[in-house]
């Protein structure tokens, strides 16, 4: 009887191990899906996160030159804007020479002062014999170097952002 009891143990708990293996597996099976999700849910947020430095760089790039191409943008329109005969001159500003746009008015002569002050280029309007005034200038751009030339009616001013050629329509001697 023993041997009867210990065959009828054996089946009557046989079915019970074998769910417990499939148990197992399919445990085993579920735990395997969610590492695998949980790894592609993490490639994905590094791929975000790498992406998101990318623009941010180009961004900042691409800022810079807007930036740098703005303050030379806007010297070389003001000296068209003031196109003129006799409108385009020299002068001596406070740390070096000055660009002067004229512009002669019923009401008088006026002048544009372009030229460096403290590390920035700056812009004054005032009447021609009025004595330079930083103070009251307004700042253009940044730059440690300010520069021009005339030649062949080609104005090329200079600043650190790099250099600008204004075609004037008017001869002067600058």
């Amino acid at each position: 009887m023993t041997k009867r009891t210990d065959i009828t143990k054996a089946l009557s708990q046989a079915p019970f191990s074998e769910a417990k293996r499939s148990q197992a597996a399919g445990s085993s099976g579920h735990m395997f899906t969610a590492l695998l999700f949980a790894l592609f849910v993490i490639a994905l947020l590094l791929a975000v996160v790498a992406g998101t430095n990318v623009y941010r760089n180009l961004n900042d790039v691409r800022s810079g030159a807007d930036e740098a191409r703005l303050g030379l943008t806007l010297l070389a329109n003001n000296v068209r804007a003031n196109d003129a005969a006799d409108a385009i001159a020299a002068g001596t500003g406070p740390e070096g020479r000055s660009l002067v746009l004229v512009e002669r008015l019923d009401s008088g002569t006026y002048e544009t002062r372009i030229y460096r002050h403290e590390g920035n280029i700056v812009e004054e309007y005032a009447l021609a014999d009025a004595a330079y005034t930083p103070e009251k200038a307004v700042v253009i751009c940044p730059s440690d170097v300010f520069d021009f030339s005339y030649g062949n009616g080609l104005l090329t001013i200079t600043t650190d952002q790099g250099s600008a050629d204004v075609a004037l329509r008017s001869v002067s001697e600058a």
